[in-house]
């Protein structure tokens, strides 16, 4: 990730204040703890101000990683620590987390490589809310919502992104692909529009079931 693609204005609606991203983290909260608890050490990809630790009340040790200083000061305020992250550590964390982050990066596959070092064995890996390129807005489409050119170098699937963390050693444990009670679906307005996109009546892209997938591996 390079720092001008995520200057300060982009991280306006990072600070607990947009009703649809708590939804959603909350949907997610419930994802996570299928898997573990929330008192294990974790680090947050990409953790922004560190809103989604803390709406999670997530109570074991937080680390994070995040590129913009306004938003790293915002997140240390959010009980977030920076000296510690997948690139600088071997088997220390119990839970990695790359939230709608994937995607941004760069270099996404020396990320993985270094999740599996900084990762403990038995650890888990979630890749929350992130675009979906197998879904069927995508295919008809080739967009998505959640896509944004300018700021995107890998577009997951689950296939591509299981075959990825195959290389590294992780196994797929779950996934699931969240839309309703999200806080982004409105199913009739958004089925009807879908319609509307199918036969060129409109333009912009659509919240839509596929869209988004949450997906936990585990370090074997």
């Amino acid at each position: 990730m390079t720092k001008n693609l995520f200057p300060n204005n982009y991280f306006k609606k990072r600070f607990l204040n947009d009703f649809a991203r708590i939804k959603s983290f909350q949907q997610e909260k419930c994802f996570i703890k299928k898997f573990t608890s929330l008192d294990r050490k974790v680090c947050d990809v990409g953790c922004s101000t560190g809103e989604f630790l803390k709406s999670l009340e997530w109570q074991g040790a937080r680390y994070g990683m995040e590129i913009n200083q306004k938003a790293i000061i915002e997140a240390k305020k959010n009980r977030i620590n920076f000296d510690k992250n997948i690139l600088n550590t071997h088997n220390f964390f119990d839970i990695i987390i790359f939230r709608g982050t994937i995607q941004h990066l760069q270099n996404p596959f020396d990320y993985i490589r270094h999740t599996n070092f900084a990762l403990k064995k038995g650890g888990l890996v979630f890749f929350l809310a992130t675009p979906n390129i197998n879904s069927i807005h995508y295919k008809l489409f080739n967009n998505l919502p959640a896509l944004d050119e300018k700021r995107n170098f890998y577009l997951p699937s689950i296939s591509s992104l299981t075959n990825l963390m195959k290389i590294y050693n992780f196994k797929l444990i779950n996934f699931e692909y969240p839309y309703f009670d999200t806080g982004y679906d409105r199913p009739i307005v958004d089925f009807f529009f879908f319609f509307l996109k199918i036969f060129g009546f409109y333009k912009k892209n659509i919240p839509f079931p596929g869209n988004m997938m949450n997906v936990v591996f585990k370090k074997k």
